[in-house]
């Protein structure tokens, strides 16, 4: 299974939800890959800092693998060897943001709540419709991350949510909007800072706000598998 993790807009939170993934994904094989196509490597710093950890020996590991350029060669290699493929693109409409897209059975689509991000969402949705002309099993869901955690604004997670669902309409697809979402929580930044997935840390909200998504995500994967 091969899940590729893309929005072309950088800040939408694509490498923290990768990793956190990819732990939670732990749980059901060892055979878990990350490659991580952005230059920054910022999920190598994560790794690193993992293994030097006291309790290093304790904690399940994803293996990481960087790539940039074609992928594709790498991606048929790794599918053969691991049973999750999770691949964090850079922000940005790159060779390989595409190339992941092509390859992938599922993509998950981070943004936040705002004008800016949903008029970079119907950019970045219209080149998802042209990839699906390639890779017709291409599974999306859009997940709304960073939300502020303040109860009374369901209202703009709502117009949100109506924005996705008159997107689609516009472009003649049904791409899935997650039910659940992510808050902007300080924990996320803790917890990488200590080689940590959300759900290994001591932040209980956070947490069950990440397992809620990943519930439902991994619904929407078994889903894919069967169809």
């Amino acid at each position: 299974m091969v899940i590729a993790i893309g929005n072309q807009k950088g800040g939408s939170g694509k490498s923290t939800i990768a990793l956190n993934l990819a732990i939670k994904l732990l749980e059901f094989s060892d055979k878990v890959l990350v490659m991580d196509t952005d230059p920054q490597k910022s999920i190598e710093s994560f790794t690193n800092i993992r293994e030097s950890r006291n309790d290093c020996e304790k904690l399940p590991h994803f293996t990481l693998a960087n790539r940039t350029g074609n992928i594709t060669e790498s991606l048929k290699q790794m599918v053969g060897i691991y049973d999750y493929v999770v691949i964090d693109t850079r922000g940005s409409d790159s060779q390989e943001s595409r190339k992941a897209m092509i390859c992938a059975d599922k993509l998950l689509v981070p943004t936040t709540p705002s004008q800016l991000d949903i008029d970079v969402l119907i950019e970045n949705l219209g080149r998802v419709k042209e990839i699906k002309d390639i890779n017709e099993n291409l599974s999306v869901s859009i997940l709304m991350n960073k939300i502020n955690p303040n109860p009374f604004l369901a209202k703009e997670l709502a117009d949100f949510k109506e924005a996705i669902f008159r997107i689609n309409k516009s472009i003649g697809e049904d791409f899935t909007c997650l039910e659940s979402s992510l808050c902007e929580r300080i924990s996320y930044k803790r917890a990488v800072s200590e080689g940590l997935g959300i759900t290994e840390y001591i932040d209980i909200k956070a947490k069950n706000e990440f397992e809620a998504f990943f519930s439902e995500f991994l619904e929407n994967l078994n889903q894919s598998k069967s169809a």
